[in-house]
């Protein structure tokens, strides 16, 4: 009896305090709304700069007069190394056709033998997948006998290792951000309704109302406002992800989570901000 009271007097608050109570819930949907579609956006990126990361290989090119054994001695070495995973060799006929399949022409046109040197190619471990472990390997590797050169493509690394972590950081702005004014928003609006009932909150405190009892109401209103802010941008989010993927079937991945998080999210906003509300409006 004391929940069907409390949230129908929830829903009765809201109707209370319409003009605050639709700025706050239509506030709550836009923000909800933008957050979904940046975190959707911001995991894709996510997912392309760590696919990237995933593949980063370099080439560790050796000496052409080294002979099979010293080759295999060196691969031993080579595979030994700290971060290192996996280490493929690359012969000087298996380089050349690999550049055959990937440009025009032959170097065996140009000069009467084969022009390009043998080299390994080097995978790191998921935990040297960043700019100081690659660098550490790197000159571990360079520091060999018996090789010429390493090479990697450490400016395009270093650049989507850095934009990689902006992303997070803006990320994690924009939802500190979101989730303080949803907080306000709410806690603003149940200021105004709790105001407006100051008198009905005195009689229950006088008649030996609970906190709890006179609490209730007030958190079911909170979490109702965030709610339906939130359904409204699940609503949107989703909406936006059918027609991009109708248009582009394959640019974005949107899991059901992350279509149903400014929902769960606007939940949660709804409650704290309930509490903050009261806390501060609501002497109890």
């Amino acid at each position: 009896m004391n929940l069907l009271y409390s949230f129908r007097e929830g829903i009765v608050g809201l109707r209370r305090a319409r003009l605050a109570t639709m700025i706050t819930v239509s506030t709550i949907a836009i923000t909800m709304t933008l957050l979904g579609i940046f975190l959707i956006l911001t995991i894709n990126v996510q997912a392309i700069a760590q696919s990237f990361i995933d593949r980063v290989t370099f080439e560790i090119f050796i000496d052409n007069s080294l002979s099979p054994e010293d080759i295999q001695e060196l691969e031993g070495r080579i595979s030994v190394l700290e971060g290192v995973e996996k280490v493929v060799f690359i012969s000087k006929e298996k380089a050349l056709e690999i550049y055959r399949r990937y440009f025009e022409g032959d170097p065996l046109e140009i000069v009467d033998y084969n022009p390009l040197p043998s080299s390994f190619q080097i995978k790191l471990k998921q935990e040297h997948l960043h700019p100081e472990g690659v660098e550490a390997v790197v000159k571990k590797a360079e520091a060999l006998e018996s090789v010429d050169k390493v090479v990697y493509h450490r400016k395009l690394f270093r650049a989507v290792y850095r934009t990689s972590r902006i992303v997070l950081i803006v990320d994690g702005v924009l939802f500190f951000v979101v989730l303080l004014s949803a907080v306000l928003l709410v806690a603003n609006t149940l200021r105004l309704t709790i105001l407006s009932q100051r008198e009905t909150i005195q009689i229950m405190e006088l008649v030996g109302a609970t906190e709890g009892f006179i609490r209730r109401p007030y958190v079911i209103q909170g979490i109702l406002q965030g709610g339906i802010g939130g359904a409204v941008g699940s609503f949107v989010v989703w909406g936006i992800v059918v027609g991009v993927r109708l248009r582009f079937p394959h640019l974005l991945e949107a899991s059901p989570v992350l279509v149903l998080a400014p929902f769960l999210l606007g939940l949660l906003l709804g409650f704290l901000g309930s509490r903050v509300g009261l806390r501060r409006f609501l002497r109890l």
